[in-house]
Order: structure tokens, then C-alpha cells, then sequence
């Protein structure tokens, strides 16, 4: 389907059922078949388009075909595909046939007061803007977190966390992903997870670069992604009709009635190919934010016991420079500024203060401002967190 006439199919949709309540007066339920496939680029023409879960998988028609597909599953006998090729992982597969597919219903439905039912075009307006997304959206938790959902499918194998850098643990799901000998091209993250990895890395450049589709959608939890080759190893078999019901559902504040007017559909997502999804695990726990607070408290415990006062100034400084390494220089100046190194530098600097501090009580007396060799050391980090407060505000905004 044209994405320009995407949103133009929702409101004919919308103008359709509403023609329909006023003509037959909402006293009965009435269905109105329609096929939600029309939908599918619905968020195409928003003001900051943005690809939902369905938009990720290939769709089966179910109306225009019949049910049942192929897929693999574990093989405890290695098959003879390539002469001469070791034994890869897609080689201990074993074929099945699913004669039918069992579709699962997906509802939504929202509260209609009986006066807009005399008003077509506000009647319009507020399925188009109310009902379909509510609908859409019941429709991204059956496909992610459903009983059905991919986050719940036992045959999908999880990629531990391999380090406290979001980004890290998505490229590291989409190698694991192709070392299946499938191509990594979707994802799944929550936004939170998806604007930490545009903050603190480059990572999401390189995602998009290499052709990886990524959908932002809070059904996903924090610190979860999903990655796959959604178009080699999933099938979404939509029934390709869907009805809209009404029926009266109580009073409003006014003393007018309220109906219930509901949408629903079925449909089934089927993973066919096991090995080219991925869930992985992104969590924060024991990483930078934690190290941050641990080295720099470190620092000025060291700071406070007995020593002059350019211990505590080293402390500080040492605490902004870890600040400017992680944070506050842009990924566009710093790319090989991460977690790991930035959190190693803070350490390795505190080593440094720790030994001065034992120098200075070594030789019977206390580090003072004249102390040379560590002086220059200080000055140097504050001048680097210094520099790293001063750049940020003249730099374009990220994308």
C-alpha cells in the first residue's frame, strides 16, 4: 500500500463506522468487517515517523491463502548440506509442517458518548485517533509481551549481557544473530534503552548504517532488546478481516448514555526460524553509573585523611574528568570514549592520588602545592574537565 494514503485509509475507516452508527442508531451491536492490513503503515505520515512492532514482520493473508507453514527445530543429527564445510549451527536443524495455524483474538475498544454519534466528522476523528492506535497498540503487547509474544517464546535463545554498554550488547545480538547465518535487519528497544545507547555511544549510527530497522516501543522492558532477521524467521498470519462492535456501556456524568465501541482481530506470530531471533540482555546493573560513584567516593576519602589541600582539589578534578570522558564530551569528538575505559582512567587516576598520598606520609611530611610531578598531573585533568563543561554548549545538537 502507498504510505501517502495510509492515514486517508484510516479516516475512510473511521467515516465508514461512523455513517454506519448514525444510519442504524447504536441501539443494537452492530460488526463492521474490515481488513486491519490497510493499516499497516498507519504511523507512516505522523510528524516523526516511527515503525511499529507489526511493520517489522512479514504478513500472511490468511484470506488469500491457507494456513500451515514450514519450520525448523533442533537436530540431534548434523545434516550433510555443504561438502566441505565444518558443522554450523543451521546444519543440526530438522524440518516440520504445521498444517494449520491457531489465530489468537486482539482487542481494544473506547468509551463513545451518544452526542457525538450525531457529529460524522468528530465521530471520525475520534476512532481514527483513538480506537486504531488503542488497537494497534493491544496489538504490539500480544506480539512482544503476550502469552504468544516473542519475549515469551521458549525456542528463542537469550544473548547474556557481555558489557555494561547498551550499545555493545545490541551490536553484540546482531553478531550472534549472523553467526547463525541469518542477517541482522529489525530490533526492538525501549526508549530508554534506545536514547541511552544515542547519548553515551554511536552505536545506533552504526545499527541504522548497516541496515538494521529499529522499533522504539515501551512494551519492551528496560534493559531487554530483541534482534532478528524478522524477515527470514518470522511469519505474522493475520486473518485479514477484523470487526468493530458497539454495544451501550453505562451512564456519563451528564445523564447521557456511553456506548462501548470495540475493535478486534486475530492473528498468530510464528517463529520458523529460531536461530535468527535473538533476546538480549542490556542491564546497568554493576556498570558505569555504579563504578562512577565508588571511584569517586574513593577519591575523597583518600582526600580528607590528613593531606594538603591539593588532595581534595585532585579528588574533584579527577571526579569531573571521569564526568567529561563518559558523559559530557560528545560521542561526534570522543568515539572510543565508553564505559569500560572511561571507568579504567578514574581508577587507574586514584591509584596514582593513593600513591602520592602514601609518598607524601612515606617521607614524614604531607603532598603540598609545590610538589611538581603530581601538581602538573592535577592541572592537566582539571584543564580536560574544564574543557569538556566549555565544549558541549557550542556543539550541534545530536540528531
Amino acid at each position: 500500500m502507498n504510505e501517502a494514503n495510509a492515514n486517508r485509509t484510516v479516516i475512510d475507516l473511521g467515516r465508514s463506522i461512523a455513517h454506519a452508527c448514525i444510519r442504524d442508531r447504536p441501539d443494537q451491536e452492530l460488526t463492521f468487517p474490515f481488513s486491519l492490513l490497510t493499516l499497516e503503515n498507519y504511523s507512516a505520515n505522523r510528524p516523526t515517523p516511527r515503525l511499529t512492532v507489526r511493520d517489522q514482520f512479514k504478513v500472511v493473508d490468511l484470506s488469500q491463502r491457507e494456513s500451515g507453514y514450514w519450520y525448523e527445530m533442533n537436530s540431534e543429527e548434523v545434516v550433510e548440506a555443504a561438502e566441505g564445510v565444518d558443522a554450523l549451527p543451521e546444519f543440526q536443524r530438522a524440518f516440520g509442517h504445521a498444517e494449520t495455524v491457531d489465530l489468537y483474538p486482539t482487542r481494544a475498544w473506547i468509551g463513545v458518548h451518544e452526542a457525538m454519534f450525531r457529529d460524522t466528522e468528530a465521530l471520525t476523528s475520534f476512532i481514527a485517533t483513538r480506537l486504531v492506535p488503542r488497537l494497534l497498540t493491544a496489538e504490539n503487547h500480544a506480539l512482544l509481551n503476550g502469552p504468544h509474544g516473542l519475549l515469551n517464546m521458549p525456542s528463542i535463545a537469550n544473548v547474556e549481557r557481555v558489557s555494561g554498554d547498551p550499545g555493545i550488547c545490541a551490536l553484540e545480538a546482531c553478531n550472534t544473530v549472523e553467526q547463525q547465518g541469518a542477517t541482522a535487519g529489525g530490533m526492538f528497544l525501549n526508549p530508554r534503552d534506545y536514547r541511552t545507547m544515542v547519548q553515551t555511544s554511536d552505536a545506533v549510527r552504526k545499527l541504522e548504517s548497516s541496515g538494521v530497522r529499529i522499533t522504539r516501543t515501551r512494551l519492551v522492558p528496560e534493559n531487554q532488546g530483541i534482534e532478528g532477521d524478522f524477515d527470514l524467521g518470522t511469519r505474522l498470519f493475520d486473518a485479514g478481516c477484523s470487526t468493530v462492535k458497539i454495544g451501550e456501556a453505562g451512564k456519563a456524568t451528564d445523564g447521557g448514555r456511553i456506548y462501548r465501541l470495540e475493535a478486534s482481530f486475530k492473528e498468530r506470530l510464528v517463529v520458523s526460524l529460531p536461530i535468527a531471533v535473538v533476546k538480549c540482555e542490556m542491564s546497568h546493573t554493576g556498570t558505569t553509573e555504579e563504578h562512577r560513584n565508588v571511584f569517586f567516593y574513593y577519591g575523597v576519602l583518600i582526600a580528607l585523611q590528613d593531606n594538603a589541600l591539593v588532595l581534595p582539589r585532585a579528588s574533584i578534578c579527577f571526579g569531573l574528568a571521569f564526568y567529561a570522558v563518559y558523559g559530557l564530551i560528545r560521542a561526534s569528538i570522543s568515539k572510543t570514549a565508553t564505559s569500560e575505559n572511561a571507568t579504567t582512567i578514574f581508577a587507574t587516576a586514584n591509584v596514582f592520588l593513593g600513591f602520592g598520598t602514601t609518598f607524601g606520609k612515606s617521607t614524614g611530611g604531607y603532598l603540598q602545592n609545590s610538589v611538581g610531578p603530581f601538581q602538573a598531573i592535577y592541572f592537566a585533568v582539571a584543564s580536560i574537565a574544564a574543557l569538556a563543561i566549555c565544549i558541549p554548549p557550542v556543539l550541534p545538537a545530536e540528531r
